[in-house]
């Protein structure tokens, strides 16, 4: 049971994301297979269960997640550069490289720990004070 072992659900905050894809080109195709997520129903079902079974819930936002480095934290020093080139995800700063959705992945993971191990952030938003991480984190 994961409120026993004192596990939580971190998830990106995807609130906007139809509207902000829907304002790039793209074929009638892939925006009607975008519109067809069920973004909103996945979040409601998610913090219905999650707030029944006691367990922690982050939503942690979606900016720079898959631009910095899981290893070492880096972001590309410059605006506008990246270490993500498609599906391929190399560090400039440490040299890790590997899948660019699982990199992503791993920050969501590690800031939903940070939030969770700071009890005395309030549980409805938080300020994450590792480097530049100053955006809100949401916790259900």
């Amino acid at each position: 049971d994961a409120r026993n072992i004192g596990a939580a659900l971190a998830f990106e905050n995807l609130t906007g994301i139809r509207e902000s894809l829907n304002k790039k080109r793209r074929s009638r195709t892939e925006r009607r297979r975008t519109n067809s997520w069920a973004f909103d129903q996945l979040r409601i079902f998610v913090e219905y269960k999650s707030t029944i079974a006691g367990v922690p819930l982050v939503w942690v936002p979606p900016a720079y997640r898959s631009q910095r480095c899981h290893k070492c934290l880096h972001i590309p020093p410059e605006e506008g550069q990246s270490y993500r080139n498609g599906k391929v995800f190399k560090c400039g700063h440490c040299g890790f490289e590997g899948d660019a959705d699982q990199n992503a992945a791993q920050i969501i993971s590690l800031l939903g720990v940070v939030v969770v191990n700071q009890p005395e952030i309030p549980k409805l938003s938080c300020s994450i004070a590792v480097e530049d991480w100053d955006k809100a984190c949401t916790v259900a």
